[in-house]
């Protein structure tokens, strides 16, 4: 059930710009970048995201959002987080192999800068 509040949400643009600030500076910082190439402004890039995602996203993927939810304090921001993570990986062409999913991180945020391709 969560995971459809956060694709719900999440779709929307002005809940997914504040969402985005809420997760932290630095994810917001490399969202507002990436939407700026795209395009976007940054509300938009995420919910575009979240619904790429929504529409495209493997068994293997979904699984993997579902147990980052498990038992944490902030299930829809922690959800967001991973599926942006996912977008920003593709578009990086970093490829995440099924079984690293569940515990996917992106390298630190100073390296992100360099993949330029739209995920969206």
């Amino acid at each position: 059930m969560m995971v459809a509040e956060l694709i719900k949400s999440c779709s929307h643009a002005r809940v997914a710009e504040a969402a985005i600030h809420s997760i932290g500076p630095d994810l917001a910082r490399e969202v507002g970048h990436r939407a700026r190439e795209c395009g976007l402004d940054a509300g938009d890039y995420v919910a575009r995201s979240v619904q790429g995602f929504a529409g495209s996203a493997r068994p293997q993927e979904w699984r993997s959002l579902a147990a980052r939810l498990e038992g944490v304090d902030m299930p829809i921001l922690t959800g967001l987080h991973y599926i942006l993570e996912l977008c920003i990986a593709q578009e990086m062409g970093l490829s995440v192999a099924p079984q690293e999913q569940a515990s996917f991180r992106l390298p630190n945020h100073e390296r992100l800068a360099q993949g330029r391709n739209c995920c969206i």
